[in-house]
């Protein structure tokens, strides 16, 4: 059998989620179609009411004589119709490829009925079927009424139509129409496409006697099998796969459009709860700022302030968050927008994953939309250059989605994985846009082959030039700031090992200048008071005129007679003047004179040569006491290495 053959042969696996009005049958439907009872608590079979998520599945296959012959596999989530269970309809919602909206044909369309299509519709579900349940109970002028209301419903939604069946859960009338039109549904459904991260949202949580920890949830993408290694999130915490079961039975591995419950270890039962998520390591991080486009409900009755406070649930979990409009001071009913979700507690999520905004009481449903950035910073409408790259991040483009998650996180480095998960693409891509940017210049690698976005690197060498120009302003005076303040200012603003990198950057382009210990603006020249200058001017001239053997601070005939204040304002002068080096402390030599000592030394250890303080000394006909200093300074810089009792040239 050819490959192509046998994937034809597979079933397709998808999740059907059901939707509607309490009591209209969703459960008693599930359990016509497929033989297992959904409601799994005492309560709910007490109450005839489904309270938490039901589980079953339906195999459908291809009719005799059909020229498809493809069969189907639906795993089925039976969400609670009560709208007090909003939030666990919601959480079924996730990772559902088709929906079966039920209603029942003696009520009509009800408010849940309304709420859950419009749920269904902000999570971005184009496919499914309606199911008009009880037309036993109703003739055939109130059943074909009710279709032409849900008919009118739907079209208000993005899903469009979708087909209609009528049938009855309890006498059977219909079930093999319904059987049909959702493997032909199943079918015409967006194939979900093949994906390296694994992702399951967990609705479930309990120990088995023996086994340990059990999760069970849909399996949004990807793929695990025994011994896989996943991150439990939030909180990335290792874990590993042990079992697997899909359907309630032993599986090999789990697949996108499969539930699934995972025998864990690595984890405790107690630790886990729903509203966590699984996940390949290194692709998911936790943020408390989640940057999104936010639509609201036309038949909300009024707009939405900036600021408000909704709950906001995506996948299995749910959270309060501030809401903050990011494109005016509110959101009509109808319109959409950037917003930025602020939460208390870290949550994680995808790019392109849809969420829901409830009201804080959870009494309606404000609107719901498409995460852009799962991991943001608290921003502002000033923050132009972060609200203008959520538009990069709408692009189809998946080259422009990277280079904006890569400019977005600065200088903290970025797996491919995560790069994956935040531009909604695979490793794979990720790891070849990544590489085309850096051909392209748009990425570079300041140290350590970190990958930067150039306009990062652009934005902190024009954030630290205006630095020091700020300081000359405010002390005009001073020769500088110190090198090492000046690259802990960048290496704060950065990563270990960018700020001296870049600090050696600017300076060899001439935008630093260094003087002594002291840095500086390229523009600057100190302003000095005409004692100042005068002063200055002394030392350099007796400094020169010592040549190769300049005394030391306290004997320059300049300094004497000084007060303290006065000679710590000289010291500070003269570190920050290229005419003098501080050769030791309280030491200086004039520039010439250390240049003229650094050709003396070249010229002796030419070839790699070694040699000695008292050749220098010879060479030069200087005492030991004027050339110690000169090559202690030497070692310092790194122009020459002491070895024993001799020395070496650096580089040569």
């Amino acid at each position: 059998m050819s490959s192509a053959d046998a994937a034809h042969s597979e079933p397709r696996l998808l999740i059907l989620g059901t939707a509607g009005h309490i009591d209209h049958g969703k459960s008693s439907l599930v359990r016509a179609l497929t033989g297992t009872d959904p409601d799994r608590l005492p309560e709910e079979k007490a109450r005839g009411m489904t309270i938490e998520l039901g589980f079953a599945h339906l195999d459908l296959s291809a009719p005799p004589g059909d020229a498809d012959t493809r069969a189907v596999r639906l795993g089925i989530v039976d969400v609670p119709g009560h709208e007090r269970f909003i939030r666990t309809m919601v959480s079924g919602a996730t990772g559902i490829d088709l929906a079966m909206l039920v209603v029942a044909a003696d009520d009509g369309v009800m408010p849940q009925t309304r709420e859950h299509a419009e749920i269904l519709d902000l999570l971005g579900l184009r496919t499914g079927v309606v199911a008009i349940n009880k037309v036993d109970l109703v003739d055939d002028d109130r059943a074909e009424s009710v279709a032409e209301h849900v008919r009118q419903l739907t079209e208000g939604l993005s899903s469009g139509d979708w087909p209609i069946v009528c049938v009855s859960a309890a006498s059977g009338r219909g079930l093999d129409e319904l059987r049909h039109t959702l493997r032909l549904t199943a079918l015409a459904a967006p194939q979900r496409r093949a994906s390296a991260i694994f992702r399951l949202a967990i609705d479930r949580v309990f120990a088995v006697q023996g086994r340990g920890t059990v999760v069970t949830g849909s399996v949004l993408s990807g793929a695990a099998q025994a011994g896989t290694a996943l991150e439990l999130h939030p909180g990335a915490r290792p874990c590993k796969v042990r079992e697997l079961q899909s359907h309630g039975q032993s599986a090999a591995n789990v697949r996108a459009g499969q539930r699934a419950a995972l025998n864990l270890t690595g984890v405790d039962r107690e630790t886990i709860e729903r509203g966590m998520e699984l996940a390949t390591p290194g692709c998911l991080t936790a943020s408390r700022h989640v940057d999104a486009r936010l639509r609201i409900l036309s038949r909300r009755a009024r707009p939405l302030a900036s600021f408000n406070r909704g709950r906001v649930e995506a996948a299995t979990w749910e959270q309060i968050a501030t809401v903050v409009a990011l494109d005016g001071d509110e959101m009509q009913p109808g319109t959409a927008g950037l917003v930025q979700l602020r939460f208390r507690t870290p949550v994680v999520a995808a790019h392109g994953q849809r969420f829901i905004v409830r009201d804080e009481n959870a009494q309606a449903t404000i609107g719901g939309g498409v995460i852009l950035r799962p991991v943001s910073r608290r921003m502002t409408r000033k923050a132009t250059d972060d609200i203008g790259g959520l538009k990069e991040l709408e692009s189809a483009d998946a080259a422009r989605r990277v280079a904006e998650v890569l400019r977005h996180a600065g200088f903290e480095p970025v797996r491919d994985e995560a790069l994956a998960c935040r531009a909604g693409i695979e490793p794979a891509e990720a790891a070849a846009s990544r590489a085309a940017l850096k051909r392209d210049g748009v990425l570079t690698s300041p140290v350590g082959g970190a990958d930067v976005h150039a306009d990062v690197v652009r934005a902190l060498r024009g954030r630290t030039m205006a630095m020091l120009r700020r300081f000359h302003e405010s002390s005009p005076g001073a020769a500088g700031l110190p090198v090492e303040r000046v690259v802990g200012w960048i290496e704060r603003r950065s990563a270990a090992g960018i700020g001296r990198a870049l600090f050696a950057a600017l300076t060899a382009e001439g935008e630093l200048v260094v003087r002594g210990p002291f840095v500086s603006h390229r523009s600057h020249r100190p302003a000095l008071s005409p004692e100042d200058d005068k002063l200055l001017e002394s030392l350099i001239g007796e400094l020169q005129a010592a040549g190769l053997d300049p005394p030391a601070w306290d004997k320059l005939k300049c300094v004497a007679g000084l007060s303290k204040p006065r000679q710590a304002r000289l010291l500070n002068l003269a570190r920050g003047d290229a005419r003098v080096v501080l050769i030791a402390p309280q030491h200086f030599a004039s520039a010439e004179a250390v240049d003229t000592f650094k050709r003396a030394v070249s010229e002796l250890a030419t070839d790699g040569q070694r040699f000695t303080l008292a050749q220098v000394r010879d060479r030069l006909k200087l005492s030991r006491r004027a050339v110690q200093p000169m090559l202690e300074y030497l070692d310092r810089i790194q122009f020459t290495r002491r070895i024993g009792d001799e020395r070496v040239r650096v580089g040569s």
